[in-house]
């Protein structure tokens, strides 16, 4: 006998859902764009930041080079006797210059050496100041010259080395040398001594060193040594013009 074969349909129910899929999806905060500050605030600090920069270079370097290279008063005109000397001037006109008893007249300056007398160059440069001048200022190669020869002619031992001092100096920048009376410094009219300046941290003050091994015929006679060291002055004022 043949055996049945019996079909059943039988339907299954959707199995339960996981809790994962219970859990409803979280929302993702909503993306903000970063916040850009206005195109003039960023030129409002440029312009800020540039205008510190140029005060600052003001205060480092103009300010300093103005209180260093300051114009001194003329001669005062109280003095009671004067040497003057007729030059023919331009067109053929006379001028008379003149310089105070004891002073030296040379083109339209006049000149004081304190021969006997050395001071650190501060106190040298206080002491012209004094006297209605400022140490003296050497721009051209005529000038070089004559104070050569006048100091010579005052240097009793040549053997000895003597220092007069110079109105230039690089207190406030170094390697920046400056003269006392405002003129600009010009290194192709100056006179240093072969090598010379050098330790420029240190020696800030110019003199004119005489005397010593130095030949006679020598014009580069200038030296930076330290501030300290005790220096004949020679002060430079304008003459007086009648």
């Amino acid at each position: 006998m043949a055996s049945e074969i019996t079909y059943a349909e039988v339907k299954f129910k959707d199995p339960l859902p996981s809790e994962e899929a219970k859990a409803p999806k979280e929302k993702s905060p909503p993306q903000h764009e970063p916040c850009k500050p206005p195109q003039w605030l960023l030129w409002l600090i440029s312009g800020l930041l540039l205008l510190l920069c140029v005060v600052l270079l003001v205060v480092f370097f103009v300010v300093p080079h103005q209180q260093n290279c300051e114009e001194h008063k003329a001669l005062p005109q109280n003095i009671s006797e004067w040497l003057c000397a007729v030059r023919i001037a331009e067109e053929e006109e006379r001028v008379w210059t003149c310089c105070p008893k004891g002073w030296k007249l040379f083109r339209t300056s006049c000149y004081y050496l304190s021969h006997d007398t050395a001071r650190p160059w501060d106190a040298s440069e206080k002491n012209c100041i004094g006297m209605g001048s400022h140490l003296v200022v050497v721009d051209t190669e005529a000038e070089q010259n004559f104070l050569l020869n006048w100091v010579k002619g005052r240097v009793s031992d040549q053997k000895e080395i003597s220092n007069y001092c110079l109105g230039l100096n690089s207190q406030e920048v170094e390697g920046q040398w400056c003269w006392v009376d405002g003129t600009l410094y010009n290194k192709s009219a100056a006179f240093w001594m072969p090598e010379e300046p050098n330790f420029l941290n240190s020696e800030k003050c110019a003199v004119m060193q005489m005397g010593g091994n130095r030949a006679s015929s020598e014009k580069k006679t200038w030296n930076n040594v330290r501030c300290s060291l005790w220096c004949h002055g020679i002060c430079e004022a304008a003459a007086m013009k009648i």
